[in-house]
């Protein structure tokens, strides 16, 4: 089947870690100056990576509606992507914005979810049934959308989802000068433990150059 391209891009700490702690909202680092610009240079990557839509999953949406950060200033909007692509398979989005959303969600999920969508005007796909949705098949009904290139924006969930699924074709991460560490905090990628080192990705770099005030920017091609 074909698929558009993924390009995971997202911002860390130098040990990978997405957020300070689990549920915080990461826009705090940039609230408190202390991002070393890592969120705006992320944002503006997505316009020079040519990402014509951003997938994100429902659980980030969730923890930063719960525990949203104030920003002063807005974060960089990317111009090229059309859509903002949430993958919802568990249906638990009471949806308020709506303009240029388009949901990624099973094909047996409740009818009073569709039923939500299709009352509100919003798009949607269904790929898969029972405990999780149909990755691949997901991205081909994307692609028959029209979508080329994806930007994947997380969370570590979504993204562990993709990597051992072997979806991913290029890694863009965005080091914030900070270490955060942590047991449980959220990563870059939260996926199953490998049984052995043969399930590792390997990845080949492409660009690394600084960013925003003390980041640094990492371009990968995924190795297939």
């Amino acid at each position: 089947m074909e698929k558009p391209r993924v390009v995971l891009n997202v911002f860390s700490s130098v040990d990978g870690r997405i957020t300070t702690a689990p549920n915080r909202d990461v826009a705090e680092w940039t609230a408190a100056g202390i991002g070393g610009g890592a969120h705006e240079a992320t944002h503006r990557l997505y316009d020079e990576l040519d990402c014509d839509g951003l997938i994100s999953g429902s659980e980030s949406l969730i923890v930063w509606g719960n525990n949203s950060v104030e920003l002063e200033e807005p974060i960089y909007e990317p111009e090229k992507s059309n859509a903002y692509i949430v993958f919802d398979g568990r249906g638990r989005m009471n949806w308020y914005q709506t303009e240029g959303l388009l949901v990624v969600t099973k094909e047996d999920l409740s009818g009073e979810y569709i039923q939500q969508l299709e009352e509100k005007g919003i798009a949607y796909i269904t790929a898969g049934t029972r405990d999780h949705i149909d990755l691949p098949l997901a991205l081909h009904k994307l692609h028959e959308l029209g979508y080329r290139r994806l930007g994947l924006t997380g969370g570590g969930t979504i993204n562990g989802a993709f990597l051992r699924q072997g979806l991913i074709d290029e890694v863009s991460i965005v080091f914030a000068p900070l270490a955060i560490g942590g047991r449980t905090t959220p990563s870059i990628f939260d996926a199953e433990d490998l049984k052995d080192w043969k399930g590792a990705t390997e990845l080949e770099l492409k660009t690394m150059k600084p960013v925003g005030e003390g980041s640094v920017w990492l371009h990968y091609e995924v190795k297939k």
